[in-house]
């Protein structure tokens, strides 16, 4: 609409123009040398249009023939790249097929056309590792650090490889050198976290989910979690070196931090048993029952009972009971209690109520011992055939490779993988992918 307006209003000026020439004729007289050129207004304005329009052609004929070498070198640049970029993406798509000659033959092809950008490097790396050469996969990761838009994702290709060859300290520098470049990177943090905990560095592993919380790299839900189970092992190492203070701020920090952490209860209680400090032993133990009953918890409970006698021990296990009336583990600790007190009845009530929950190896044997307590022999005898056949019971199992420990530890013993022993029923546990897991394009 705007160019339209112009147009006419152009148009009605040039036709303005016209008129007023017209409107007053008149001659030109011209004197060049010996020569007199006589001409009308109107055809000298003609001459000197045609002469104008001229001129503009020859200027841009001259500015197109100039500019001319330089468009066709862009040209050819142009399309050099569209097919650098196009081979590229075919290297990125065999990749994906993994099928790895193809992905290094495009990534060759990709590397002369566009001048070994970042992604042709990172191309050359991820078919190196699909094709299992170790070798040109580290060389290419480390070309990679020579570039400043690279280095960050050479130090994880570079941290991968160290993984596999199971050069965990080489690891641990890749991964902290990564950090320090990019500190709101996730899996950078979580690298060298994972890292230092295996180690058993819970100092440092302690200040880079700090610095992750701080970066948001991190969730708070999950960085409390794992600041209780840091802070348990600080404190146990703490309890080792003697530094009983030190050791229950520790204890009392994770424990607020996690109050389901039942290693991180157990500790606390234990460490106020110790001086004497029953009442709030029972009270750390009982608010973490309340929340995830186990009976580690119970065993706990006991020893911040004092020297009371059987019949208050089992009075006091009542109060679990009340604080999680519909966990097996309520019923099984009052069962125990009532039986070390004598009160078959008290125990029989609660393994039945335990026994609509769930039926289990430890329960069958429980009442056996119940059978046998009030002499019913035929009863027990029935009862060990049950507990052949009833469920395992459920214990310390790593939920990534499987591994059943005996007790809980902040790092599974078998993998190396930070709190993943979860207690459960024994199961399958597929394994963990092993294979040659490629470096992600972005982070």
């Amino acid at each position: 609409m705007r160019r339209l307006v112009f147009y006419v209003l152009g148009l009605a000026i040039l036709i303005a123009i016209a008129v007023w020439l017209a409107d007053r004729p008149g001659n030109v007289e011209i004197q060049w040398g010996d020569y007199l050129i006589t001409t009308s207004v109107a055809v000298l304005v003609l001459i000197i249009a045609i002469l104008a329009v001229v001129v503009a052609i020859l200027y841009r004929g001259w500015i197109w023939l100039k500019k001319g070498p330089g468009r066709w070198r862009k040209s050819l640049h142009q399309n050099r790249r569209e097919r650098g970029y196009e081979s590229l993406t075919r290297g990125l798509v065999a990749l994906a097929a993994g099928d790895s000659s193809e992905a290094r033959r495009y990534a060759r092809r990709a590397d002369d056309m566009l001048d070994r950008p970042p992604l042709t490097l990172l191309l050359s790396a991820q078919a190196a590792q699909l094709d299992g050469d170790d070798k040109a996969a580290t060389e290419t990761f480390e070309a990679m650090l020579e570039r400043p838009e690279t280095e960050f994702l050479g130090l994880r290709g570079l941290m991968v490889e160290a993984l596999r060859r199971g050069d965990y300290e080489a690891a641990r520098e890749y991964a902290r050198r990564a950090h320090q470049l990019r500190p709101d990177a996730a899996w950078a943090a979580e690298a060298l976290f994972e890292l230092e905990t295996r180690d058993g560095d819970w100092q440092a592993a302690q200040r880079t989910l700090e610095s992750a919380v701080d970066r948001r790299a991190v969730g708070k839900p999950v960085s409390k979690r794992r600041r209780a189970v840091v802070l348990v092992e600080r404190a146990r190492a703490a309890l080792k070196d003697l530094k009983r203070s030190e050791a229950i701020k520790f204890a009392r920090e994770a424990h607020a931090e996690a109050p389901e952490l039942v290693p991180a209860a157990i500790l606390l209680a234990d460490l106020l048993v110790d001086e004497q400090k029953f009442r709030p032993a029972a009270k750390t133990l009982e608010q973490t029952w309340a929340v995830d009953p186990h009976p580690d918890l119970a065993k706990a409970y006991r020893r911040a009972a004092r020297d009371e006698d059987a019949i208050a021990t089992y009075r006091r296990m009542e109060k679990l009971v009340k604080a999680a009336p519909n966990s097996v583990e309520s019923h099984v600790a009052s069962a125990r209690a009532a039986l070390d007190a004598g009160l078959t009845g008290e125990a029989r009530r609660h393994l039945d109520d335990a026994a609509k929950i769930e039926m289990s190896h430890r329960i069958a044997q429980l009442y056996v011992a119940l059978e046998e307590k009030e002499g019913n022999d035929d009863a027990a005898q029935e009862w060990l055939r049950k507990a052949a056949d009833a469920d395992v019971d459920k214990g310390w199992q790593c939920e990534r490779c499987g591994h059943v420990a005996d007790t809980w530890a902040p790092v599974c013993p078998h993998c190396g993988t930070f709190d993943s022993l979860a207690w459960t029923k024994p199961h399958a546990v597929a394994p963990a992918v092993t294979g040659r897991a490629l470096t992600p394009l972005a982070s």
